[in-house]
């Protein structure tokens, strides 16, 4: 396993911070390391798959609560709380993508 991933955002979750097509760098997060409400994390839902949310809030089983900042996106009550050993990394790096930033032009 690396130690750390690249991904390219799809969808608008992190949005406005981070629009659709960011790029975010994550490290590998092993399960004991702490997190702490507002760290983003890239995560394996059980039901909705890969995810680039925010820690909400971690309850008292120890299970985390999961945010994204767009008002139309999934709320912590409709995602539910995930196991810590869903979490694959903790995204470290990020850029925003521009409206053109996605694309390249002739001769790039």
């Amino acid at each position: 396993m690396r130690w750390f991933n690249s991904y390219r955002l799809h969808g608008h979750s992190l949005a406005p911070r981070l629009p659709q097509h960011s790029l975010v760098i994550s490290m590998r997060w092993p399960g004991h390391w702490p997190l702490a409400p507002g760290t983003t994390i890239v995560v394996e839902h059980p039901t909705l798959g890969r995810l680039i949310k925010h820690v909400d809030r971690i309850d008292h089983h120890g299970r985390l609560w999961l945010y994204g900042e767009h008002p139309d996106g999934l709320s912590s009550e409709q995602m539910g709380p995930v196991s810590r050993q869903c979490v694959k990394g903790r995204v470290i790096f990020s850029v925003a993508a521009t409206s053109s930033s996605h694309q390249l032009g002739h001769g790039a």
